[in-house]
């Protein structure tokens, strides 16, 4: 069953670094005190860093196995460049800093 709208609306208004700092400060009283909203973040962040993880790892090998760079073709420059994009993506809503687009429109207004 898919999170509610109310769940959500919970969830996007917790700040992870004070909660997760929180937790660890003082397991033993607060871990058992975690709303639902908290743990499900605490899910979601978990399986958002897992999923980093192993983007990252198959990004390693496939830079790895493209070394030397001449020397490889342009199918294996592909999968890199996916790779790379995978772990993009995935990086992006754990960045404060903006990206180069949003730089450019800020520059813009």
């Amino acid at each position: 069953m898919p999170a509610s709208e109310a769940l959500l609306a919970a969830v996007a208004k917790l700040d992870m670094i004070e909660l997760s700092g929180r937790i660890i400060a003082n397991p033993d009283r607060n871990a058992p005190r975690a709303s639902v909203a908290e743990v499900f973040a605490l899910a979601k962040a978990t399986e958002g860093l897992w999923a980093i993880a192993l983007e990252a790892i198959l990004l390693v090998n496939a830079l790895e196995g493209a070394m030397p760079w001449e020397s490889t073709d342009a199918e294996h420059h592909e999968h890199v460049a996916i790779q790379m994009a995978a772990v993009r993506d995935l990086l992006t809503p754990l960045s404060p800093i903006p990206t180069q687009p949003e730089n450019d429109h800020a520059s813009r207004s």
